[in-house]
């Protein structure tokens, strides 16, 4: 089933309508816009032009059957594919290293299927998924924003043949996903990643064996928290925390032998810095899990 990105949401809200409802488990294809709706569409064009309203629009929400508050929704990423041209920006007085910089720059570019190309130069592809979240049980929250219901995550590990797990919060879950990038740095410490349309497969279940509150991914054998805070020292602190309870919850371990084993094992990093909500991440082998007794398929 294909959900086309005319079909689009700027905020999670469990009072959207539909774009489609679906039983699970259930195979998905979605188009998706650019982050800005497809404004910048030359080096003319730049951050401060841009109207936030149309900020991050998500292809969805999808509305699975029989899902209820306390599921969690298992997200196979089949395929991401974007699509060329991509841009990325220089904002003046933003970014990670705001205080230096002084211009705002918007520089278009190309890519094919392995690399994107720089002022002559050449460098790897990394495709990932931005937005991916469903509704939390409040009030709407912004699709340019993370949060425990996921969002506007910019993990890079969400990425072709990662499994995403998100808590449900609301009747249906009502998913949807966006903002696609090319290639983006762990931090996305310069303000933003190569920005792109895109096109993604995605495998869908349910499963009723996890306890978790926010989200979590596997990619490359290994299994991570994701975590959410104003402040980045907390959005680490919770990522751990998330993690160290994921272990107690689902093996025969307490805290302090599971905070023992992660904080030998696990590897704390930051997604982004540059949104109002940081994020951060903190990943372990899926191998230590097994260890400890959790295999989570």
């Amino acid at each position: 089933m294909l959900i086309t990105k005319d079909q689009v949401i700027y905020t999670f809200d469990k009072n959207h309508k539909p774009a489609v409802r679906v039983d699970l488990p259930a195979s998905l294809e979605f188009e998706t816009r650019d982050c800005f709706h497809g404004f910048i569409s030359d080096e003319t064009k730049f951050l401060k032009d841009v109207d936030y309203a149309y900020c991050n629009p998500s292809t969805g929400p999808v509305y699975f059957n029989g899902v209820k508050p306390g599921d969690v929704l298992e997200v196979k990423v089949k395929k991401i594919r974007c699509v060329s041209p991509g841009y990325t920006m220089s904002v003046e007085n933003d970014g990670l290293l705001a205080e230096y910089n002084h211009k705002d720059i918007t520089r278009m570019i190309e890519f094919d299927d392995e690399y994107w190309y720089y002022d002559g130069m050449k460098f790897k592809l990394r495709p990932m998924m931005g937005v991916i979240g469903v509704a939390p049980a409040g009030e709407p929250q912004t699709t340019a924003m993370p949060g425990d219901h996921g969002g506007n995550l910019d993990t890079t590990m969400i990425k072709e043949g990662a499994t995403v797990f998100l808590p449900v919060f609301a009747d249906g879950g009502l998913m949807a996903v966006g903002d696609f990038h090319a290639a983006m740095g762990d931090g996305e410490s310069f303000y933003m990643g190569l920005e792109t349309e895109g096109y993604a497969e995605l495998d869908v279940k349910v499963r009723h064996d996890m306890k978790i509150d926010i989200p979590f991914v596997i990619a490359d054998g290994r299994f991570a928290s994701i975590a959410t805070d104003a402040d980045a020292d907390e959005a680490l602190k919770k990522a751990m925390k998330k993690l160290v309870d994921f272990v107690v919850d689902h093996s025969s371990l307490d805290f302090y032998n599971a905070g023992i084993i992660c904080g030998l094992t696990a590897d704390l990093q930051i997604s982004q810095m540059v949104d109002a909500l940081k994020t951060a991440r903190m990943a372990i082998d899926l191998s230590v899990l097994k260890e400890v007794g959790i295999d989570l398929f």
